[in-house]
């Protein structure tokens, strides 16, 4: 009776000990998923502008789907802008936006009602920056979506450089969080 006492004493402290482990690593692993440390939403922004040009600030609205990037040239010139484009994809050469303003023009519809397209048409020097709004695309139209979740893009800028023809290029590829 006596050795019967002490195995089930032992198991007894054996479900005890792992038990309270287990219910502290279940409680570990709750605080880990309500705090969101494990959400793959989150994300560090980023903008990686090709060789001669730079990007320092951008957003993305959630509910409009407005892209608010600010940039700097350096190629050399002064670049004269005909327009800007955001696409959540390339097309299938991945020389243009898949969505959206597509050939990349100063046309109003690609561009917020109070910003008038005609006002990106500028002239714009290596030593200065410019802040353009338009707006994003995706598959489903204007890129919009939940607040805080993630928005994966490319922007592209069609310019003109003094004694060359036009341009469009892709400039930048942006990863961020709709806000």
């Amino acid at each position: 009776m006596h050795r019967v006492t002490n195995r089930a004493q032992a198991a007894v402290d054996f479900m005890l000990s792992y038990g309270i482990a287990f219910m502290v690593i279940l409680i570990a692993i709750a605080v880990i998923f309500k705090t969101g440390l494990l959400n793959p939403l989150i994300i560090p922004p980023s903008c990686s502008a090709l060789p001669g040009f730079s990007c320092s600030q951008y957003s993305i609205n959630a509910t409009t789907g407005i892209l608010t990037f600010t940039f700097a040239q350096a190629t050399g010139g002064t670049i004269t802008i005909q327009g800007l484009s955001c696409s959540s994809q390339k097309n299938s050469t991945g020389d243009k936006p898949r969505y959206g303003n597509i050939y990349t023009k100063s046309n109003t519809i690609f561009y917020p009602a109070n910003y008038d397209p005609a006002n990106i048409i500028t002239n714009l020097p290596t030593t200065t920056s410019e802040t353009v709004k338009m707006y994003c695309y995706n598959g489903g139209g204007k890129a919009t979506g939940a607040l805080g979740n993630a928005f994966f893009g490319y922007i592209w800028l069609n310019y003109t450089i003094s004694g060359y023809g036009a341009v469009t290029q892709e400039i930048a590829s942006i990863t961020g969080k709709y806000s």
